[in-house]
């Protein structure tokens, strides 16, 4: 009987990982399989995909696990798993947003991101991805609003005013677009050369 126990224990301990030895696994695995060393990853990788365990944390990185080997489906059904166990956590609806994303799956992504802001109203990264989005719908004042948020929240990044001027130009509201490349400009001077030339020649359509 003893025996059998010991089997019984041994076995789940190989197949049920706690939450921090999955987040160091997933951690590891990542920064092997971005280092092409794929073997190592693999290691890393396996006894999470491997765990039997249905809490959160296992849902969880085993979609973000899922999504690195692009196995997309099954990395949403996972992440779905996650936002079904912790409703009220709003990373497993970022990061199935990021996964519609590259599906291609906007309306969803966009569901997604503005789930993620419900729950967080600082996710930065949330609000900036459901601009591009609303970029790719072509609704501008939408995409502005989000993308002033993340200027809110974050106001050193420059991608965020580089991209809101863009907007603000293609709407005709070409003083506040420059004033945008102006300050891209001050925070990272990446932008001087394209920047320079777009504020010169919306002087010269003001004028």
């Amino acid at each position: 009987m003893k025996t059998f126990t010991l089997i019984i224990f041994l076995f789940t301990a190989v197949f049920t990982l706690d939450a921090q030895t999955i987040k160091e696994n997933f951690e590891a695995g990542k920064t092997a399989f971005y280092s092409d060393n794929f073997e190592e990853a693999y290691k890393k990788f396996n006894p999470i995909l491997q765990s039997e365990a249905d809490d959160y944390e296992t849902f969880f990185y085993k979609g973000l696990v899922y999504e690195i080997y692009f196995d997309y489906d099954k990395a949403i059904s996972m992440l779905t798993n996650a936002i079904f166990s912790r409703p009220k956590e709003s990373e497993p609806y970022f990061r199935r947003g990021v996964i519609y994303d590259k599906k291609e799956m906007i309306k969803e992504a966009i569901n997604d991101y503005s789930s993620a802001v419900k729950l967080n109203k600082n996710h930065k990264d949330a609000y900036f991805n459901r601009a591009t989005d609303y970029i790719e719908q072509k609704d501008y004042s939408n995409a502005i609003k989000d993308l002033s948020k993340v200027i809110k929240l974050d106001p050193s990044d420059d991608i965020a005013y580089y991209t809101r001027g863009k907007l603000y130009r293609e709407k005709g509201e070409l003083k506040k677009a420059e004033e945008d490349f102006k300050k891209a400009i001050s925070i990272d001077k990446i932008w001087k050369n394209e920047l320079e030339k777009e504020i010169e020649s919306m002087k010269s359509r003001r004028s």
